[in-house]
């Protein structure tokens, strides 16, 4: 019998301890769904030399289910203090402190860069930094390694320059506003008695991009060309800028080979101005209050705050099924710097919910989008019903009782 107690006793213990546990992972489980984050470096170790810079894309992730404010720092070790080492925007290189994520998508994540360059006395070694983040209130702390190699870059080997080959250009410099392409039209002359196939490429700046065409026929891109014996070629080398590109002079070289014989051009890119596409409601608020089945009228107003105008701004929305949205235009043709105009561009915005819309909110997206820069705002929509439908309401229970009561009466009479 005792014994039977004794197991009886055993086994509740067991259960009790389980139990407690449960509750114990799901609380926990619990706290890390509500509340948690996560930090993403697209590399955590690399190799650069002295006199190089070092560019890492970092994503920053609200994996929770609540809006979070998360305070970012760069923290290296005590070799590294005279490092420049930050994290900043990838576009207009604003230094990021802190950032605040709401948890839906697409804006529970932001991707930043971080920047790090070393001082001219560094020595060769590794240097290890730290990416910290923590929520504001303290409660969450992630911690994220990053070691960079500093090394001597072996001496290039000079290349044999080809007395064989030319290339030629009228205009090896040329200026354009932030997000135009540059266009260089350059002649390959060959010089010998053969004809020679010879391979294009060529040198750019960071997060640029390039291809050549031939110069007539603007939708063929090539990789290679022939050129017959003492004939020459000309192609057009398009070079493209990164958007939100920072004003300044960039160096591109472009480059010819065939076989052992090499040739290359030196050529620069000068940038003028940059863009800054910027967009808000009149008041700053988010949220537009509507009535099903009517049109509601919502000023929006857009402005440059870059350094070059932008050009071919259209408009678009994301919005619920069967609703309507229409701009007023529904185009601009260019919006000049804010600094030269002083004044932002008004677009009237028509929002009408269908109407058998339910009462409730609604989420719209507005996305202004131009050659340079585009922008969107999302707004909370609440739909509402329309007051006249409630005095019909009310006219049709007044009905309703009235003839409840004429058939009481009628009843009563009999």
């Amino acid at each position: 019998m005792e014994s039977k107690i004794r197991t009886i006793t055993f086994s509740l213990c067991v259960a009790l301890v389980l139990f407690i546990g449960m509750r114990i992972s799901g609380i926990a489980q619990g706290t890390n769904l509500r509340e948690n984050f996560s930090i993403f470096p697209k590399y955590t170790s690399i190799v650069i030399g002295k006199d190089e810079e070092v560019k890492i894309d970092v994503k920053i992730i609200n994996t929770g289910k609540e809006e979070e404010e998360i305070i970012l720092s760069v923290i290296p070790e005590k070799k590294a203090k005279n490092w420049d080492a930050r994290l900043e925007t990838q576009w207009d290189r604003l230094e990021v402190r802190s950032l605040y994520l709401l948890p839906e998508e697409p804006d529970n994540s932001v991707t930043l860069e971080f920047h790090a360059k070393p001082p001219e006395n560094a020595v060769q070694g590794d240097y290890n930094f730290t990416l910290k983040g923590i929520t504001k209130n303290r409660k969450i702390q992630k911690y994220v390694p990053i070691t960079i190699g500093l090394r001597e870059r072996a001496k290039e080997q000079p290349q044999k320059v080809s007395k064989q080959v030319n290339l030629i250009t009228k205009y090896p410099s040329m200026k354009n506003p932030a997000g135009k392409n540059f266009e260089f039209e350059i002649e390959v002359k060959n010089n010998t008695d053969k004809p020679r196939i010879m391979n294009l490429g060529g040198k750019l700046p960071y997060g640029w991009d390039a291809y050549c065409t031939p110069r007539w026929e603007k939708g063929k891109r090539i990789s290679a060309i022939k050129v017959e014996a003492k004939g020459s070629e000309s192609l057009l080398l398009t070079v493209i800028p990164p958007m939100g590109i920072s004003k300044g002079e960039y160096p591109v070289t472009f480059i010819v080979s065939s076989g052992k014989e090499v040739e290359s051009i030196k050529l620069k890119a000068i940038v003028t101005g940059t863009y800054k596409l910027k967009m808000s409601t009149e008041t700053g608020r988010l949220n537009v209050d509507t009535i099903a089945g009517k049109e509601k009228h919502l000023p929006v107003y857009l402005w440059n705050e870059g350094s070059a105008g932008i050009e071919d701004i259209s408009f678009f929305s994301d919005k619920p099924e069967n609703w309507k949205v229409s701009f007023k235009p529904d185009k601009l043709s260019s919006l000049p710097p804010y600094e030269e105009s002083r004044k932002p561009e008004k677009v009237d915005v028509t929002i009408k919910p269908p109407f058998r819309t339910l009462p409730g909110d609604y989420m719209i997206t507005l996305r202004a989008i131009g050659k340079q820069d585009q922008k969107q705002i999302d707004l909370r929509t609440t739909v509402k019903v329309s007051t006249k439908w409630g005095w019909v309401g009310v006219g049709i229970i007044i009905v309703v009782i009235a003839s409840l009561i004429g058939i009481f009466i009628r009843l009563k009479r009999r």
